[in-house]
């Protein structure tokens, strides 16, 4: 009997190749960075010192075509130029395929960055995912970033 139950269970776990399965390595985690705007010579002006991310936990949302991913991530901004520039960023995040899969706007914008200085920027990221994608599934996280100079 107990054999039995054993077939039964192994049966419903499913099969397949395991290419979608299992979590994914951090070096098969991505990172961008975008500059969508920035004032005239300026879009060099700030770098990306580091990046992580993680896409840890997977929650079902009440709808079976939806999943939600919540994960960690931390990123180390620095402003090389020599004024304090204003920064408003959000994460996309994209599937292996490149697709835009959701997007994410972190709280506590905008951020101001000194001259010289590095800001580190962390928090937990919440997006929705069709199941197929879920974590395992995601590729890349771009950083879009819009930044000016604060009014006086």
């Amino acid at each position: 009997m107990s054999g039995l139950l054993l077939v039964a269970l192994l049966a419903t776990a499913g099969c397949g190749d395991g290419s979608s399965l299992g979590p994914r390595p951090p070096q098969s985690l991505y990172s961008e960075w975008v500059v969508q705007s920035a004032p005239e010579g300026m879009a060099e002006t700030v770098i990306v010192d580091s990046v992580f991310w993680n896409p840890a936990v997977l929650l079902p949302t009440g709808d079976p075509a939806v999943l939600e991913v919540e994960g960690p991530f931390a990123i180390r901004l620095r402003n090389l130029g020599e004024t304090v520039l204003e920064l408003r960023y959000d994460l996309r995040f994209l599937d292996d395929g490149g697709f835009l899969v959701d997007r994410f706007i972190p709280f506590g914008q905008p951020v101001l960055l000194p001259p010289g200085q590095a800001r580190l920027q962390q928090g937990t990221f919440v997006i929705r995912s069709p199941p197929e994608i879920g974590r395992f599934g995601l590729a890349t996280m771009q950083i879009v970033a819009r930044f000016m100079q604060p009014n006086p």
